[in-house]
């Protein structure tokens, strides 16, 4: 298996299609919601049902996409998900490639105020950037707040969304900013790993490049309600 290619499929394949999803379902959520008090008076009310319906449904691919991201890796069930990257970057230090585009990524490192030493890394040794880049991940996924983040959405997608479980307590999901969170972790991974091994841009200068094509569909929405409001 060559390890560059391991790499490129995970994120292709998996984390950047996710995180599209991710973003385009919560773009829409969040332009049915800001209308959602004019929608509740005058002619708009004819259709608050159908957006409600709507906005529901998003919800749930919203939040299906960012559980994709952040499913535990398993071995007898590979997915593409981060912490499987992750984890083989730090099992494969010595069979990585060298780092296609170091000035790139040094700068994307910069903007997202990384430890020096693995800035420096990216430019003069790429197989402890791949270790120390793991680990400085891992450490943010461990922070309390993001930790409670994940578990709060996989509950609410195993007992909830994928499965209708009779339970004696209230599924609480993670907020739409922790939400919002863990999609910026992922991107920046992205990011960091476009440069480094297949000279991919997803980021630049800091802004993630598909974000504006995720957001098509929101405006065309609110197009849409314009039209409506328009012709009422």
């Amino acid at each position: 298996m060559l390890t560059r290619d391991y790499i490129e499929d995970i994120v292709k394949e998996g984390l950047v299609k996710d995180i599209f999803k991710a973003e385009q379902a919560y773009e829409l959520v969040k332009t049915i919601g800001l209308k959602s008090k004019e929608m509740k008076s005058g002619h708009f009310r004819d259709y608050d049902e159908l957006f409600g319906t709507f906005q529901y449904s998003l919800q749930a691919e919203t939040l299906l996409a960012v559980a994709k991201i952040y499913d535990p890796p398993s071995k007898k069930y590979p997915t593409r998900c981060l912490r499987g990257v992750l984890e083989f970057l730090s099992e494969h230090t010595n069979e990585l490639p060298v780092i296609r585009e170091p000035l790139q990524l040094r700068q994307h490192l910069s903007i997202m105020n990384v430890p020096k030493e693995l800035i420096n890394n990216a430019l003069v040794n790429s197989s402890a950037f791949a270790k120390s880049f793991s680990t400085y991940i891992e450490n943010q996924l461990n922070e309390p707040s993001i930790l409670d983040a994940i578990q709060k959405l996989k509950q609410i997608r195993d007992k909830s969304i994928c499965h209708n479980e009779k339970i004696d307590f209230e599924i609480l999901g993670p907020t739409w900013k922790s939400l919002k969170d863990l999609i910026e972790i992922s991107k920046n991974v992205v990011g960091v790993l476009g440069w480094a091994y297949f000279s991919t841009a997803y980021v630049i200068d800091g802004e993630y490049i598909l974000t504006n094509d995720a957001c098509r569909t929101s405006i065309i929405m609110n197009d849409l309600f314009d039209i409506i409001s328009k012709n009422l």
